[in-house]
């Protein structure tokens, strides 16, 4: 009750501004309001105003948009990453005490991760996306923004009448470290995650070394639904006669499935969900997945805002988030970096529908990492204009 919270603009809002980042007319696709903002009225949460996302929240940044400044650094202006990016920011910047979000690709671990709080993405069908504009609904999730797990924790018992369970000691949690997650990571990442990991070592934590082998396939399955399913909701005959409203990095993802058909769609959806059960058999005596949630820093804007930038950055930045999505599977961002420095991430993935397992899991790693601090907002009021 009295909670303040902030609502990433996909989300229907009874009495605020509907949208979904773009010039595209979608007058005709706005939804009612759904039972998740629903369910946050009814707890009596305050709905201080909706947050910016990207373009139909189908890139992690746009080349022709413009972006939240990230609360981490008040003197360059630096990325969120994205969709949820506006969520991120504001929660980072403390305007509010939690902030809601979709995640279908990574779109809250990933600007969770940049921005320096916690994010988390439940499993698929826990909370209803009816009300949401729907990206691709095989993967479309609410997530949470929050400043520690212990928060994310009383948003989700809260929301789903579901009673937290006890956090385990370290020294009985087993991860698998996703080995070839951990490739081509900038020197801060690297270095955060190692210092993190030891750590976690240090007080009990087991690791198993692992490979996702099949996580080559977020292009070709993933990456394909996502575009298909965003086509067939838009239409193709809107899209090309409103072209020139759409931003780069947007039409780079849909451009190339304008034509799939849904005999097409479906086969990929089945492939799904065959990776779905197998990674689940893999995982299945493991506490969490564990890796950096993004190889990438949030680099100045300057630096990815040409198209061509904009989009190797989309695509190399989301590389560790989407296999979560692609298999199913429920996951958190926690903020592993030092004091001063830029944000850093580390991801842990469940297995799909073991959210209440994860989450403690989780508290089980902050309560060893600990809090990280937030940023000193007091620079932003001496920054020149």
């Amino acid at each position: 009750m009295g909670m303040p919270i902030a609502v990433k603009e996909i989300f229907r809002v009874e009495g605020l501004p509907f949208g979904a980042g773009t010039d595209v007319d979608i007058d005709d696709l706005i939804p009612r309001q759904g039972p998740f903002v629903d369910a946050l009225k009814q707890q009596g949460c305050v709905l201080l105003g909706i947050t910016k996302t990207t373009e139909f929240a189908a890139a992690t940044i746009n080349s022709s948009k413009s972006m939240p400044w990230n609360p981490c650094d008040a003197a360059i202006k630096r990325v969120c990453g994205g969709s949820s990016h506006g969520s991120a920011a504001a929660l980072a910047a403390g305007m509010c005490a939690f902030a809601i979000g979709t995640d279908t690709g990574g779109s809250v671990r990933l600007p969770a991760a940049l921005c320096g709080v916690v994010g988390f993405k439940p499993s698929m069908g826990i909370w209803s996306t009816d009300g949401v504009f729907p990206l691709s609904p095989t993967f479309d999730t609410v997530g949470v923004f929050s400043h520690s797990v212990s928060d994310v924790r009383l948003v989700f018992a809260t929301l789903t009448g579901r009673k937290a369970l006890a956090m385990p000691a370290p020294s009985e949690v087993c991860c698998g470290r996703a080995m070839n997650l951990f490739e081509g990571l900038r020197v801060p990442v690297a270095d955060a995650m190692e210092r993190a990991m030891s750590r976690l070592a240090g007080e009990g934590v087991r690791f198993i070394d692992i490979d996702l082998p099949e996580a080559v396939e977020v292009g070709s399955v993933f990456g394909r639904i996502l575009a298909g399913e965003l086509v067939h909701y838009l239409g193709r005959e809107r899209l090309l006669t409103q072209r020139e409203r759409i931003d780069p990095v947007t039409w780079a993802r849909i451009e190339h499935e304008l034509d799939m058909d849904g005999q097409t769609l479906a086969a990929l959806r089945r492939r799904q969900r065959e990776l779905v059960a197998l990674i689940q058999r893999r995982i299945d005596r493991l506490d969490a997945i564990v890796c950096p949630t993004t190889p990438l820093s949030p680099d100045p804007v300057t630096d990815v805002g040409e198209p061509a930038r904009a989009i190797a950055w989309n695509r190399e930045s989301g590389r560790n988030t989407r296999p979560g999505n692609l298999f199913g599977l429920c996951g958190i961002s926690l903020p592993v970096h030092a004091p001063g420095k830029l944000p850093v991430g580390l991801q842990l993935l469940g297995s799909n529908g073991g959210d209440d397992r994860l989450l403690a899991v989780a508290a089980s790693v902050e309560s060893v990492l600990g809090l990280t601090a937030r940023p000193d907002l007091s620079t932003f009021a001496r920054r020149p204009e």
